[in-house]
């Protein structure tokens, strides 16, 4: 295989990144960094480095970092280099050593495609021979080839990103964010249940498994209450919180409505309805039982709205930029891409 070219997509997202290649690779990854916290614990990892499930299984001997975690980059040394670890690591998993070429797209979340272009293209840089780096909106487009006048809603952990796409790389003015997403829900759910009952002791990872099991939106009630096991000023409980997963939900309907409105009014006018009727939902926060619905709802006072939720939030983004490696000739990536060498 020395003489083929390995084609590479990589949806590198705020909370989970997946890869997957032309040779069959497929593999998803918490986009999760850990580094021992003291030699005891860099003795007993055996490792400078984990990522992943990995780093956070062993989370109490390692300082935990997120480099996407706000959807952007920080603009410093050590977290540049930690992207370029996860990077790399994540490339690795496709075996690029078997192959001669290696040619990679990779879909970051909006703000960060055109704000953090060269901190990603450069982490790419030590691993593959040529390199795009597009938003993640705009590969869910691409993977459904649906890329003429659609206004993609991808909401991750860190951001909601929402994207104009009218048949071309998108520019920076047809993107935007707002930090209204999965992590926003999670701290929305723990305030939520202690507001209902004083003294609840709740992690994050808690409130998170309980989203990703139970969420949803008024108009799409379960039928059965939420009850779920956590502790009190230390006694055991199991208790409804079924009102605080649907209030935390529901918090972030408004602002995506609001970014939405602003993306469409500032499209050209004669589009606009073409935008209205084709909007895709995708993301984790996609599969939040009723909201595909409810943001229609809130959108119906600018005319007839369809929302399509998409049926496979987390391999869209990669698949897209698989699927972008293999179509475009690379003589026209110095044109569509962010970054490119």
């Amino acid at each position: 295989m020395a003489d083929e070219t390995l084609y590479i997509g990589v949806d590198l997202g705020t909370f989970r990144s997946v890869m997957v290649s032309s040779d069959g690779h497929d593999e998803k990854v918490l986009t999760v960094i850990g580094t021992p916290k003291d030699q005891i614990a860099k003795n007993f990892l055996k490792r400078d480095v984990l990522f992943g499930e990995e780093a956070l299984k062993n989370r109490l001997a390692l300082n935990l970092f997120r480099p996407l975690e706000h959807g952007v980059i920080k603009d410093t040394a050590e977290d540049k280099k930690f992207i370029a670890h996860f990077i790399t690591n994540i490339i690795g998993l496709g075996d690029p050593e078997d192959y001669n070429r290696v040619v990679a797209v990779i879909g970051a979340p909006a703000e960060a495609s055109h704000v953090d272009k060269t901190a990603i293209f450069d982490a790419a840089a030590g691993s593959v021979n040529a390199c795009m780096i597009i938003s993640e909106p705009f590969a869910v487009a691409y993977a459904l080839d649906r890329i003429e006048h659609t206004l993609v809603i991808d909401i991750g952990a860190g951001t909601t990103d929402l994207c104009r796409v009218y048949g071309t790389v998108p520019t920076p003015e047809d993107q935007m964010h707002v930090n209204f997403a999965g992590d926003y829900i999670d701290s929305r759910i723990i305030e939520e249940i202690q507001r209902k009952y004083a003294g609840a002791q709740i992690t994050k990872d808690m409130a998170r498994r309980w989203k990703e099991s139970h969420s949803f939106v008024p108009g799409e009630e379960p039928a059965d209450p939420v009850v779920v096991d956590f502790s009190i000023e230390g006694k055991a409980m199991s208790l409804d919180i079924t009102d605080c997963i649907s209030a935390a939900c529901e918090a972030i309907v408004n602002p995506i409505v609001d970014g939405v409105k602003e993306l469409i009014s500032g499209s050209n006018p004669e589009y606009h309805d073409a935008f209205r009727r084709n909007m895709i939902l995708a993301g984790g926060g996609s599969g939040i039982a009723g909201l595909g619905n409810l943001i229609e709802e809130r959108l119906s006072d600018l005319g007839e709205v369809e929302v399509l939720t998409v049926e496979d939030p987390l391999e869209l983004g990669a698949m897209g930029g698989l699927r972008l490696a293999m179509e475009v000739p690379e003589d026209m990536w110095k044109n569509l891409t962010l970054a490119h060498r």
